[in-house]
């Protein structure tokens, strides 16, 4: 098959990998959907990815590798390149900004893609925490001279190019270990793209109209619920929670005396989010034990744990949409989606929690085939969102939001850049004006001027 336009995303999860071949469709010089090539969910054993960190390289190598072949079967692609999703509790989001003066600003030319390009190069440079890498560079607004809140610089007039970013980083050896589970996959597989699930996933369930309004994408996994914030089609606020769907299941087991697997089971096939039109008399008769008799279990019950341990995620959710301090701007309210996502009611429960409108929300721009149809559910929502990420920018301002990669087969230990990290600001909560911020009246970082 003809590998034109052609992307492979997989997706390391908690519990399973995901992988989603997909081939852009355009009208024009535009994608407006995918097409399904082909796809595959496969297990992990427990313990193998905590948190969505890789712990287990073996195991989940030989995942990715089943999860590879079931896809390049079903689509009858030779697959070499993808892209491959980070997230976990180790991650950390903070806002930073930086400026620079413009070598060409003395002949009074415009700012240029070239200009921009260069700071948002300089701040994978940004010190982080120790044994940290930057992996995501999402500028917020740019500066330009005296001018605040620019959103697109290019073609402007001045001297100070500026901006303030959101600089996504993440533990080095976790990252090390997932891109050793993908050679231990396949020794000559590579990734074009690493890029924070949470931000794959909203390419596959927002649409451009939503992210321009205002919007809030929360995704609950299995280990960790993530929060991004679109406005005026820029991401402005990420958060990410350690309470999931593997809390509901542990309440489940907890509550009911019942296995782990049985609790799960217990969740997918009889949960509810609302409890209150649930009949008292319904008993489930759970197969706990083997030898032992089925245990009575009221799904009356059931639906109380799930709702009260809803009910505390929507309630986090909304304290950091509070905290974002862009609760107003968000027209397009709350779209959920992870496979917690998947529970009757979700929605009416984190509208009642939040008093804003709420979807839950399934891969959109899938052109009609019976691969879309098996694929048109939350589990594969970032998988697509990978896909996706191959054949659209996230960020149409700057070439890339990723820190370009490092060849798998290169030695891993030439991954951790030696570059002295770049001093840079915290976007700081006095007044004065951006530049007396930044650089102040004289800064001998960046010359003279």
């Amino acid at each position: 098959m003809a590998q034109d336009n052609i992307v492979v995303g997989v997706d390391i999860g908690s519990t399973k990998i995901t992988v989603v071949a997909a081939q852009g469709t355009s009208t024009g010089s535009r994608f407006d959907n995918i097409e399904i090539l082909g796809f595959s969910e496969v297990l992990v054993p427990e313990g193998a990815v905590i948190n969505g960190s890789v712990e287990n390289i073996m195991q989940v190598g030989d995942a990715i590798r089943e999860a590879l072949g079931e896809a390049a079967s079903r689509s009858d692609l030779d697959i070499g390149v993808v892209n491959v999703s980070f997230s976990g509790s180790h991650v950390r989001v903070s806002p930073q900004s930086d400026g620079v003066i413009r070598p060409t600003s003395s002949t009074g030319d415009e700012v240029t893609q070239k200009d921009v390009d260069q700071l948002v190069d300089d701040m994978y440079r940004a010190k982080t925490e120790a044994n940290y890498d930057v992996l995501h560079v999402l500028p917020m607004e740019f500066v330009v001279d005296s001018s605040m809140g620019v959103r697109q610089p290019v073609g402007r007039t001045g001297i100070k190019l500026g901006g303030h970013f959101l600089i996504v980083s993440a533990n080095n050896q976790s990252i090390q270990r997932t891109k050793k589970s993908l050679l231990e996959a396949d020794s000559h597989l590579k990734f074009d793209k690493m890029i924070y699930a949470p931000l794959a996933t909203s390419l596959a369930v927002l649409d451009e109209g939503e992210m321009k309004a205002g919007i809030a994408m929360v995704d609950i996994g299995d280990h960790t619920t993530d929060l991004v914030i679109y406005y005026d089609g820029i991401i402005r606020h990420i958060a990410s929670f350690p309470i999931a769907g593997r809390h509901i299941t542990a309440d489940l087991r907890t509550g009911c005396g019942i296995q782990l697997g049985n609790a799960e089971k217990l969740k997918k096939e009889h949960g509810v989010a609302i409890s209150a039109d649930v009949p008292l008399n319904i008993e489930i008769l759970v197969n706990f034990l083997a030898g032992r008799a089925p245990k009575q279990v009221l799904k009356k019950n059931v639906a109380l744990i799930i709702e009260e341990r809803l009910k505390e995620i929507a309630a986090m959710v909304y304290a950091e949409i509070l905290k974002s301090g862009y609760e107003e701007n968000l027209i397009g309210g709350i779209v959920l989606t992870g496979g917690t996502a998947n529970i009757p009611e979700i929605e009416i429960l984190f509208e009642k929690v939040t008093n804003m409108p709420v979807r839950v929300g399934l891969p959109e721009r899938l052109a009609h085939t019976a691969k879309a149809d098996a694929v048109s559910n939350t589990s594969y929502s970032t998988a697509i969102g990978l896909a996706w990420a191959g054949i659209k920018s996230i960020d149409p301002r700057i070439k890339s939001i990723c820190k370009p990669p490092v060849h798998l087969s290169a030695p891993l230990r030439e991954a951790t850049t030696q570059t002295k990290p770049k001093e840079l600001k915290k976007v700081p909560k006095d007044d004065g004006s951006f530049w007396d911020r930044i650089i102040g009246r004289k800064d001998d970082s960046i010359g003279d001027y």
